[in-house]
C-alpha cells in the first residue's frame, strides 16, 4: 500500500473531529506490508479502514462488537481466512451509505484489523488453528477482493 498522510485520512472522515477519529501515529507504519490501513479507536468500539486504489482513497467506519460468550468457539476471519480457536475475531458492522442509517452489513474480521500482517505471518499471537499452504500472492488477492466486496456492499466503493 502507498503511504498515507494524516491529512488524506482526515479528509475521508471529514464529518468527524480529530479527537473522534483518534488517528494513530503514522511515522512507524510499515506501508510495504499493508494491503489496507486499519486502526481501532481507543474506546474499542469503533474501527476504521482505508484503502487506496488507482490513486483514489476509500474509507469506512466500522462498529466493533466483541464476542463475550462463555463458551469459546472456532472462528474464521471473513477477509484473511485466519482461523482462531477462540475470540480472535469480532463482528464489525457498517452502515450502508445512502440508507439513512436503516441498513447495516457485518462480517467477522480479525479483531485488531491486522489481516495484512496475518496473511504474511508477521503476527503470531495467537497462532492459526488451520494453517494455509497457498502462496502469499493468492492470499493478498483474496484479502483485497474481500475488502473491496465489503466496501461495495456498503456503497463506499464505486
Amino acid at each position: 500500500m502507498q503511504a498515507l498522510t494524516q491529512a488524506e485520512i482526515r479528509q475521508l472522515f471529514a464529518q468527524q473531529s480529530a479527537a473522534e477519529l483518534a488517528l494513530p501515529d503514522l511515522t512507524n507504519v510499515d506501508w510495504g506490508v499493508l494491503d489496507y490501513f486499519g486502526w481501532l479507536h481507543p474506546s474499542g468500539h469503533l474501527g476504521y479502514v482505508v484503502i487506496k486504489e488507482d490513486q483514489t482513497l476509500h474509507g469506512l467506519q466500522l462498529r466493533r462488537s466483541l464476542n463475550h460468550s462463555a463458551r469459546p468457539r472456532t472462528h474464521m476471519c471473513s477477509w484473511c481466512h485466519h482461523v482462531y480457536r477462540s475470540r480472535g475475531t469480532a463482528l464489525f458492522s457498517a452502515t450502508v451509505v445512502g440508507s439513512d442509517g436503516r441498513r447495516f452489513i457485518g462480517n467477522h474480521i480479525c479483531r485488531n484489523l491486522d489481516c495484512s500482517l496475518r496473511i504474511r505471518n508477521l503476527v503470531s499471537d495467537p497462532p492459526t488453528y488451520l494453517p494455509e499452504t497457498v502462496h502469499i500472492e493468492h492470499k493478498v488477492k483474496r484479502l483485497k477482493n474481500a475488502l473491496k466486496a465489503f466496501m461495495v456492499r456498503a456503497n463506499v466503493y464505486a
